[in-house]
């Protein structure tokens, strides 16, 4: 029926992956089967991501500590991921009792002044409708127009706020969860994450062990300095443009650079995204702000870019800047700002993982060739 075994292969997994698809899209149509097992995944997903993050920002402190040595004596791993954890629950306690009363305060303090800063944008508005250049344009628009557009926006942004409060509770019952569940994940992984590989070992044929050791320490090494050098860049980002903003007199300046540092973990727009809610603030108080706003981006996006992300992920991923910008419009479509965060980190797993399998199987297919030649030239002495 075939005329080689090649052919047959072929056919045989078109029929297995045609099965698979079938009988998932046949699964996919239950909800009553779906929704348990989506509910389950959003639930434990989360904490696994926040946990998995925070192990590979720690790691590189738990190796530091674990390199201690006074005279003949070594620093215990177990005594090292204890240090670990601690200086990390010390660095977030102090965190939240200095931090988060100080961005909850400008919060506050932006919902209160909402109002004011419609009026503002208004009035900018209407001075740059008198600009000469703008009259130039010939465009038709009155200050009814402005302020019926303005107005709209303006409802708009309070029923997204208001909306935004009234999932607090849903949002607050997460967090809690999460507050207590990941510091518990996170501690495991830390003490157990030396154990992973040789039990993943077991489940391969022993001629494969050590080819399963080989990649796993590969992208090991790849993740940590990914997401440990993400995690550098943004709580650079945010400071630097928290100060930046006070520099130049903007308001809510902690706030602000939370956004901007926490959008950093994007690549390429994050940026921008994080800049857009200083911008609108900086229009509501003074538009010259938005000349200083562009400069502080330019300045700190230019060290960033030329020495922080170099230093700490270098060519780890070596994805070309295009494929980063495809992978992360399909992410952003599909699964929105957590896709744009996860797809780049993803795709350089799933690249490794393929890049070694194609070299290994290269490596097969010589030393096949290599066993046949010498099994050929003995045969021919």
């Amino acid at each position: 029926m075939f005329p080689n075994d090649k052919l047959k292969q072929l056919f045989f997994w078109t029929i297995e992956l045609l099965a698979v698809a079938s009988l998932l899209f046949i699964v996919f149509r239950f909800d009553f089967l779906m929704k348990p097992i989506a509910v389950f995944v959003g639930t434990v997903f989360i904490p696994l991501l926040v946990s998995g993050f925070l192990y590979y920002c720690l790691k590189p402190l738990q190796k530091l500590i674990e390199k201690i040595r006074i005279g003949s004596w070594k620093m215990p791993r177990s005594i090292a991921v204890i240090l670990t954890f601690t200086l990390f629950m010390v660095a977030v306690i102090g965190s939240l009792m200095i931090f988060v009363p100080l961005i909850l305060n400008e919060i506050s303090n932006l919902i209160t002044s909402l109002p004011s800063v419609v009026n503002h944008i208004q009035d900018y508005v209407k001075d740059l409708i008198e600009e000469p250049w703008f009259k130039k344009l010939n465009l038709s628009v009155s200050d009814d127009d402005v302020r019926n557009a303005v107005s709209q926006y303006a409802s708009s942004f309070v029923r997204i706020t208001a909306g935004t409060l009234t999932g607090f509770v849903g949002a607050a019952t997460s967090f809690t969860i999460g507050a207590l569940t990941v510091p518990i994940i996170l501690f495991y992984m830390l003490s157990d994450s030396n154990r992973f590989l040789p039990a993943l070992q077991k489940f391969f044929p022993k001629n494969r062990a050590e080819d399963v050791m080989v990649l796993g320490k590969e992208l090991d090494r790849t993740i940590e300095r990914y997401i440990s050098g993400q995690a550098i860049q943004m709580l650079f980002v945010g400071f630097t443009m928290s100060i930046g903003f006070g520099m130049i007199g903007l308001p809510y300046i902690w706030l602000l650079g939370f956004i901007a540092g926490v959008a950093n973990i994007v690549p390429y727009v994050g940026p921008f995204i994080g800049v857009f809610p200083a911008v609108l603030v900086a229009v509501s108080v003074n538009w010259k702000m938005l000349i200083g706003i562009a400069v502080l981006m330019a300045i700190v996006q230019q060290v960033n870019g030329s020495i922080i992300y170099p230093a700490l992920i270098g060519k780890s991923l070596r994805i070309h800047p295009l494929t980063v910008m495809l992978l992360l419009l399909a992410a952003g479509n599909l699964w929105g700002m957590i896709g744009m965060i996860v797809v780049v980190p993803f795709y350089a797993i799933a690249r490794t993982i393929i890049l070694y399998m194609i070299k290994l199987r290269q490596v097969q297919r010589h030393e096949e060739t290599v066993s046949n030649l010498t099994k050929t030239i003995e045969k021919d002495s």
